[in-house]
C-alpha cells in the first residue's frame, strides 16, 4: 500500500534538550528566537507528555503521543536555514498528512507560538495542558 505518511520511525529528543539546542541557535542568530519560543512554549504549558518532538537540521518536527507507527503525519516548524524556509521575518508551519492534505501558512515570527498550538490543536485535537502562554491560538 502506498501512503503519504512519513514512512520512517520518528527518533524522538527530550524537549528539554530540543529547548536547550535552539536556545543555543538563537543566542547565536537571533532569528531562531522564534523557534526556542515554541519549545518554550510546550514547556511551559507542561504539554511534553502530550507531544514528541525532533528536530531535522534546524527544524522542529512534532508528533502526538503514544508516538505512532509509520506511515504517520507530523507538523514542522521551519527554521530559518530549512531547505522550506520561510522569507525573512516569517515562521512556516507545515502539516505533512497522511491523507496528502497537506497545510502550510506563513506569518510574522510573533505569530509563532499561536501560530502552532492552532496547527496542533486543529491537527491533533490536543490542547496545550495548562494553556498555551498566548491564548491567541
Amino acid at each position: 500500500m502506498r501512503t503519504l505518511g512519513t514512512p520512517y520511525p520518528f527518533r524522538e529528543r527530550p524537549w528539554a534538550e530540543i529547548q536547550t539546542f535552539l536556545r543555543g541557535m538563537a543566542d547565536k542568530a537571533p532569528e531562531f528566537e522564534h523557534m526556542a519560543a515554541v519549545a518554550d512554549s510546550i514547556i511551559q504549558t507542561g504539554s511534553t507528555e502530550l507531544l514528541a518532538g525532533t528536530t531535522s537540521m534546524h527544524d522542529i518536527l512534532v508528533v502526538p503521543r503514544p508516538v505512532p507507527e509509520p506511515p504517520y503525519d507530523v507538523i514542522a516548524v521551519r527554521s530559518p536555514s530549512s531547505p522550506r524556509r520561510p522569507v525573512g521575518g516569517m515562521v512556516r508551519i507545515e502539516h505533512l498528512s497522511l491523507s496528502g492534505r497537506n497545510d502550510v501558512i506563513d506569518r510574522p515570527v510573533d505569530h509563532a507560538v499561536r501560530l502552532f498550538w492552532r496547527f496542533v490543536v486543529e491537527k491533533y485535537g490536543v490542547r496545550p495542558a495548562s494553556g498555551a502562554p498566548d491564548r491567541g491560538y
